[in-house]
């Protein structure tokens, strides 16, 4: 009976060995493929702005927050390798007769002005505006919300060839912006 026992037991030791062999091998593989997402992965940074009235996500690896201005009206966030840049500013443009510029009217003049820009894509919406596409030898996303009665507007501007990466990171930014 003792022999019995202990040939279970040395047959089981084997079984959970060499399964924990398998289950070791597959977990060394799981854990690799997990490394390489993670090293695909960005970190998110958050800057909220308590004047203007918005906050916005940022990939804080990639691009890095500047000093902001003294009245605290614009922050501008540049790429740590490259000329990307994103800046966010009150939107102080005016009328004719010196008003604030209404935000349909700000959505109408940025799409009819162009300055040299190609717009690609254009949408409004109640609360935001986007305008796309290209300005000189740089892509350009740029979001203006009304927030605190007031319009502020992003712009995310990168070289053509860093196209894939900051494309990738255009929805996660501009969808945080609020």
């Amino acid at each position: 009976m003792k022999l019995i026992k202990s040939t279970i037991i040395l047959a089981l030791a084997v079984m959970v060995v060499s399964c924990g062999g398998n289950s070791n091998k597959e977990n060394a593989e799981t854990e690799s493929v997990e490394q390489v997402a993670d090293s695909n992965k960005v970190a998110a940074g958050t800057y909220t702005n308590e004047l203007l009235g918005y906050s916005i996500s940022y990939p804080k690896d990639i691009l890095l927050p500047q000093d902001a201005s003294a009245n605290g009206e614009e922050q501008i966030f540049k790429a740590a390798e490259g000329k990307a840049e994103l800046r966010i500013y009150s939107d102080k443009r005016t009328d004719k007769s010196g008003a604030s510029l209404a935000f349909n009217a700000a959505y109408e003049e940025d799409i009819a002005d162009k300055k040299g820009r190609q717009i690609a894509h254009s949408a409004l919406s109640p609360n935001y505006y986007v305008i796309s596409g290209l300005d000189g030898d740089m892509l350009y996303y740029q979001k203006t919300i009304f927030t605190k009665g007031a319009l502020v507007t992003a712009v995310l501007k990168y070289p053509k060839e860093e196209k894939d990466t900051y494309n990738a990171m255009i929805s996660p930014i501009f969808n945080s912006f609020k």
